[in-house]
């Protein structure tokens, strides 16, 4: 018997065990279904190498119409530290008008007012000092990227010669313009809520980390949740709560498990075998995620990874090892700007200039250097769901966000076009355009609005910031109760990681994700 279990050890789970066992009379599990994160998450450069091993889940969404039929792969880390443990480190809040919208849309109490002290009280920031946009005294060390390439230095002087203002920090005053993300990485190692959270609390004798547990439902006695069945080995084991199960398995584990325990749409999970519990027909709706389209070129001179040989990655390792310095300590998405689709808007579109010709996650590297130019859409329209294959808990369920197809005045679709050519605009000046050779196939034969159009449904990806599953809200689709973060309907249930957030972000989601579990941590202790 426990007080409080955490379902998950990624970014909210750590949040939650390190904020919920500060108090000494409160006995704490945390379940997570991954062991611990190997040596590649620890090194900057190496998170795209983690994919499709047994630190990422490996899921793919159903086939795509919006995206001519498209599998797309969606990795979500499997390991201690979750999604932070595998994602590119980079710490962005979004803009205040993103939270304002989660008030207006029935959360009281969300709006930036709000939550601007909550990221504040969370960050230890190494650079920017008696600053009143940063915190210094939290658990959560945010610093510069240890090593910035030339090259990508001279991607944001093209960008600024585009007409794109320099901007030193994106938490700031503002978010539009170019510049350097800053980083979840301390002293050239990443540094995420698994070691800036979970670490120091796992010292404490009334916190319990079972690893290698896969979670397979909720025990539910009269309208409460009382407890969790899991799998140890294939063993089937339980463990109970007196006071509340959190829910930190993500936009993906925490509804999936809801749905096995027969919380969701009554019909639904009738249809999948599952015995309706409680009928809550939001669960699995409204999944939001950014959508991202990369365009490659080559490079005229050897640069950035297209340089590397076996001979680079073996003395770059070595120099990692023994100081933490040199070039594998970037993650190589350091250059970047935040920009307007069109007059009248905030920045909608997120942009990378990386240095690397590379294809599918890095998984396909081009046989030259070159320069890889992402455009991120920040706020989509596009919305889904995850529905369960079966009663299976082994069985990954059906992920559909619906790219395209939900918006069907194809605002995402056109935003995303105009970025692939802002991206063009960009690489076109000096003194970047001197470096340039050509664009490589099949985007460079795409030049019309309706050509760029289907590259774009072509090759598009995830940016991996799916949310909004269990979402926060009062409306009759809402899942979680923004006053308290308890499932609606239920009794010892809460929720608090991303799949509460009731509307996508103009950011990279970890920070975000943080601040949602500071907050349902901030609540559940005041309760």
């Amino acid at each position: 018997m426990y007080d409080t279990i955490i379902v998950g050890a990624g970014s909210a789970g750590c949040v939650a065990a390190y904020r919920l066992s500060a108090d000494p009379n409160r006995k704490v599990l945390i379940l997570e279904a991954g062991q611990s994160a190997p040596i590649a998450s620890d090194i900057p450069s190496d998170w795209v190498t983690m994919f499709n091993t047994r630190a990422d889940w490996g899921y793919y969404t159903e086939p795509q119409a919006g995206c001519r039929g498209r599998r797309i792969f969606w990795p979500r880390g499997k390991m201690v530290g979750g999604s932070g443990a595998l994602n590119a480190m980079i710490y962005i809040r979004g803009l205040p008008s993103d939270y304002d919208a989660w008030e207006a849309m029935g959360c009281e109490g969300w709006g930036w007012k709000d939550v601007f002290p909550v990221f504040l009280a969370s960050e230890n920031n190494a650079h920017f000092h008696n600053s009143p946009y940063h915190g210094n005294d939290g658990p959560l060390y945010i610093g510069n990227v240890p090593y910035v390439d030339k090259h990508e230095r001279m991607w944001i002087e093209a960008a600024e010669a585009a007409g794109y203002a320099f901007n030193p920090d994106y938490n700031a005053e503002k978010q539009e313009g170019v510049g350097l993300f800053q980083f979840t990485i301390k002293d050239g190692e990443r540094w995420g809520t698994g070691k800036a959270y979970l670490r120091p609390a796992l010292e404490r004798p009334n916190l319990t980390l079972k690893k290698g547990v896969l979670v397979t439902g909720l025990i539910i006695e009269q309208g409460r949740v009382t407890g969790v069945k899991y799998l140890v080995n294939g063993v089937p084991e339980s463990a109970y709560a007196s006071s509340e199960v959190v829910m930190a398995a993500g936009a993906i584990g925490s509804c999936q498990i809801m749905m096995l325990s027969g919380i969701g749409p009554a019909a639904e999970l009738e249809e999948a075998g599952v015995k309706p519990v409680h009928d809550l027909p939001g669960v699995g709706k409204d999944l939001q995620d950014h959508l991202n389209i990369p365009i490659s070129f080559y490079a005229k001179e050897r640069m950035g990874i297209g340089a590397w040989t076996a001979e680079t990655i073996e003395d770059s390792f070595a120099e990692w090892r023994d100081f933490k310095t040199g070039v594998r300590t970037s993650p190589w998405v350091a250059s970047s700007g935040h920009v307007c689709s069109r007059d009248g808007v905030e920045p909608d579109l997120q942009l990378y200039g990386a240095m690397s010709p590379h294809r599918d996650y890095a998984r396909f590297l081009g046989g030259r250097s070159g320069v890889t130019a992402h455009c991120t859409l920040q706020r989509p329209n596009s919305r889904g769901e995850i529905r369960l294959r079966s009663a299976d808990p082994t069985e990954h369920p059906a992920i559909d966000p619906r790219y395209f197809i939900s918006d069907p005045e194809g605002v995402d679709l056109a935003t995303m076009v105009e970025g692939v050519k802002i991206n063009r605009r960009i690489l076109q000046q000096a003194p970047i355009k001197d470096l340039i050779d050509y664009e490589l196939s099949p985007s460079a034969e795409c030049q019309t609005d309706a050509e760029i159009a289907d590259y774009v449904r072509g090759h598009m990806t995830t940016l991996y910031h799916p949310s909004s599953t269990c979402r926060m809200g009062v409306d009759p689709m809402a899942v979680t109760d923004p006053a308290t973060m308890k499932v609606h309907g239920l009794e010892g249930l809460r929720i608090a990681d991303a799949s509460a957030i009731p509307k996508m972000v103009s950011g990279n989601l970890n920070a975000p994700t943080i601040m949602v579990a500071e907050r349902a941590c901030q609540k559940i202790l005041a309760a």
